[in-house]
C-alpha cells in the first residue's frame, strides 16, 4: 500500500506518483480500510428457518399420524397433539413474517386460539365451553391487548384502529353460536359484542378522520 504526504490519502496498488498531485509517494504495510462498512450476514435467514420449522412439523405430523394409525386411533391424546403442532408452526411462521407489526401477530395468533378451542370443544362431546367463555374473554382480552400494545409502541390511531373493527366483526359473530343453540349462557358474549359497539361507535362518532385514512390507505383511495 502506498500513502501520499501531501493529499493524505491511502493509494492501492504500485503507483509511480500520486494520482491526484502527482506527487511522490510512500510505501507503508497494511492494506487500506474498505471504502464502506462491511454488513455482517446473518447466520441464519428468514427462509432457512422457515424450512427448518415446515419440516420439522411435517416429520412430527408424520410419526405422530403413523402411531396413531397403527394404534387405530386408541390414543385422543396424539389427534391433538398433532393439532397442537400445527399451531405451533403457524405461530412461529406469523411470527416470523410479521414481527414487525406486533399487533397483527396477536391478532392473528388470537384466530387461530379461537378455531383450535372450538374445534378441540366439538371434538371432545361439546360442553360449550369454547364458546360461553373462552372466545368471549379471549376477544375482550384482545381489545385491552391492542390498545395496550398500541399505546407502547406510540402508534397513531390510524395505524390500528382497523384491527379493532375486526374485533368487533369476531365479536358479532357470536351471535351465529346463540342463534345455533350452541350458547347455553350469552351474557359474556353478549357484553363482549356490547362493549365493541360502544367502543367502535366512539371511533366512528369521534375519530371518523383516523377510520377513514386508515380505510384509505388499505384499500389504496
Amino acid at each position: 500500500m502506498q500513502y501520499c504526504p501531501k493529499c493524505k490519502v491511502q493509494i492501492r496498488g504500485r503507483k509511480a506518483c500520486c494520482p491526484l498531485c502527482q506527487g511522490q509517494l510512500k510505501q507503508v504495510d497494511g492494506e487500506p480500510e474498505a471504502p464502506f462498512p462491511t454488513l455482517k450476514k446473518k447466520k441464519v435467514s428468514s427462509i432457512t428457518l422457515f424450512k427448518l420449522a415446515t419440516f420439522i412439523f411435517i416429520a412430527s405430523e408424520i410419526v405422530f399420524g403413523t402411531v396413531n394409525y397403527q394404534t387405530d386411533n386408541k390414543y385422543p391424546f396424539i389427534g391433538i397433539t398433532m393439532l397442537g403442532l400445527l399451531v405451533a408452526w403457524i405461530t412461529f411462521v406469523t411470527t416470523l413474517y410479521l414481527r414487525n407489526n406486533l399487533i397483527k401477530v396477536i391478532t392473528f395468533e388470537v384466530i387461530v386460539a379461537i378455531v383450535v378451542d372450538v374445534y378441540v370443544d366439538f371434538h371432545t362431546g361439546y360442553h360449550g365451553w369454547s364458546v360461553m367463555w373462552m372466545v368471549p374473554s379471549t376477544l375482550l382480552g384482545l381489545a385491552i391487548a391492542t390498545v395496550i400494545t398500541a399505546k407502547v409502541l406510540k402508534l397513531r390511531l390510524d395505524e390500528y384502529i382497523l384491527y379493532l373493527v375486526l374485533d368487533l366483526v369476531m365479536a358479532l359473530l357470536q351471535i351465529v353460536f346463540i342463534k345455533m343453540g350452541r350458547n347455553f349462557f350469552t351474557w359474556p358474549a353478549v357484553i363482549v359484542i356490547m362493549i365493541y359497539m360502544i367502543l367502535i361507535a366512539g371511533l366512528v362518532i369521534f375519530r371518523f378522520r383516523d377510520l377513514k385514512r386508515a380505510s384509505e390507505k388499505m384499500f389504496n383511495m
